[in-house]
């Protein structure tokens, strides 16, 4: 149990850190005319981050399924 939360601790730091470089290198590539490219290096930072807070997702997720399911 111990090493799996470490596992997720460290795993959940990369993505994050992984959107922060996606999210940098977009803004070079921009500034030098290149906005697809960009694009595409926005949308990598995007899901990076959401797979940061994919723990959060599934909890709100389940709320939503929880709260339909009593209606």
């Amino acid at each position: 149990m111990f090493n799996r939360k470490i596992s997720q601790i460290i795993v959940t730091f990369a993505f994050f850190y992984s959107a922060i470089i996606c999210h940098f290198k977009a803004i070079e590539t921009f500034q030098s005319g290149k906005l697809i490219l960009a694009c595409f290096l926005w949308f990598c930072a995007l899901t990076s981050f959401l797979g940061g807070l994919r723990f959060q997702i599934a909890k709100l997720v389940n709320k939503i399924k929880e709260i339909n399911k009593n209606e």
